[in-house]
């Protein structure tokens, strides 16, 4: 079984040094890579800690937790880092009577350490890029509430990096907002919003390093939405905000993406060159025609370049995928191989397929892989997560937490995801480890 203490022994050689996974040239290398549908294996929930092999599409995949009925394990969000920078651990959410952020060994996948944090969201915990035994997040407990915090893994502490009661008043709570995201690569350019009053929303950019604040309001009269904060591209050189790229200053448009929805499920990362992009799911068709896309930029994923306002379809109709599936989300976080990306579909109203032996569509009730470079494009696909998400009816916690949210690791070579497997009453979290990957 698997239930988290803070009495669970804690072990020191995880942070002895990474044996860093092997990055490919080609991550579907071996795996199934074909547009066609297939049929979805009725199969029990596979055993904890037990690998076993997707009977659709072979992937090695393993169940790490063992939730109680009710219980919740998963990825916080597909769009935040799960692994730390050296993938020696995992951070995982606990949800049900007793939800926690908690830690499991990122090789092993045994439990560490439950987290003594309250972030400003569940979601909002801030894996640092470059130093393995860190993250970052805004407190909301009352003894640190609002505070930025940095939390070392070797000494089981949070320290304080800045309290924000100069830009948010004494019960504004900086936070990510509705689309949170990661901080740049280099770990020195966060964004955040408060409300400082009933009607007042301030945005605001942090660097650490040199303690500069830089603060603009976030209203309806500056042409904003108040829900969303800026998000600091990978490079630190520019953020993005509702579908515009902002210069440094958060005042000055850089450019206008051609989106039809800013607030599709997306991911900002980076492309195989290291350029700075949003990676969308997207319903319906870009105001512009995507750069004269065929089916005008609709699809599972597109590309919208954050420095050159390219926007480039990878995987959309044109390429013999279905309209996109419901459910969707990205995951951008593979930093060591960008252009690499994670995705999950649910295809609400369609589980009939998990029992009447047809041959589902692509990408439904799947996890996949794609490699978004213009010269290598690929698209694998990995496993059924059969999920029922927001669907699902048994075990008394939220539903939505049933939804997948696949993330990738920083190295590209492992995905963890929650399901429900067919509503069985909790939500655990399973990792697809890919060829390349090497513990």
């Amino acid at each position: 079984m698997q239930h988290f203490s803070i009495a669970l022994l804690l072990t020191t050689s995880i942070m002895a040094g990474a044996t860093q996974a092997a990055a490919s040239d080609n991550l579907c290398e071996g795996l199934f890579t074909g547009t066609e549908r297939v049929t979805i294996p009725a199969v029990a929930k596979p055993p904890f800690m037990k690998y076993y092999k997707d009977p659709a599409f072979g992937s090695k995949v393993i169940r790490i937790t063992d939730a109680r009925e009710g219980e919740i394990f998963k990825p916080a969000y597909s769009s935040m880092q799960a692994w730390n920078a050296d993938e020696s651990m995992l951070l995982l959410y606990r949800g049900g009577d007793n939800p926690a952020h908690v830690l499991v060994d990122g090789k092993t996948y045994e439990p560490f350490r439950e987290l003594d944090i309250i972030p400003s969201d569940l979601e909002e915990v801030y894996w640092s890029h470059t130093d393995p035994d860190t993250f970052y997040y805004v407190s909301k407990y009352s003894r640190d509430y609002g505070f930025l915090k940095r939390y070392s893994i070797k000494d089981d502490k949070s320290y304080k990096v800045r309290d924000f009661y100069d830009i948010c008043g004494k019960q504004g709570l900086p936070t990510g907002g509705n689309d949170v995201q990661m901080q740049s690569l280099d770990d020195d350019l966060f964004g955040f919003r408060c409300r400082k009053s009933e009607d007042e929303f301030f945005m605001f950019s942090y660097r650490p390093s040199t303690d500069e604040v830089i603060q603009a309001p976030l209203s309806k009269e500056q042409g904003w939405d108040p829900w969303s904060a800026p998000i600091a591209g990978p490079s630190g050189e520019r953020f993005w905000l509702q579908g515009k790229v902002l210069e440094p200053d958060m005042k000055t448009v850089a450019l206008k993406q051609d989106m039809y929805k800013y607030h599709e499920h997306a991911n900002i990362g980076q492309t195989h060159d290291g350029q700075d992009a949003v990676f969308q799911t997207v319903f319906d068709p870009s105001p512009n025609g995507c750069d004269d896309d065929l089916w005008q930029g609709v699809g599972h994923l597109i590309v919208h370049n954050m420095e050159t306002g390219e926007c480039r379809p990878v995987i959309n109709e044109a390429k013999g995928y279905p309209y996109t599936t419901s459910g969707t989300h990205v995951s951008a976080q593979a930093y060591r191989n960008p252009g690499w990306i994670a995705m999950s579909s649910v295809g609400y109203g369609s589980f009939d397929f998990f029992s009447n032996k047809r041959k589902a569509p692509a990408l439904l009730s799947e996890i996949y892989l794609a490699n978004t470079d213009p010269d290598n494009e690929v698209v694998c696909r990995l496993a059924h997560h059969r999920s029922f998400g927001k669907d699902a009816k048994r075990g008394g916690y939220k539903a939505y937490f049933g939804e997948p949210h696949a993330t990738i690791s920083p190295s590209g070579t492992r995905i963890v995801f929650g399901s429900d497997w067919y509503d069985s009453g909790s939500v655990n979290a399973f990792v697809i480890e890919l060829p390349a990957y090497e513990k």
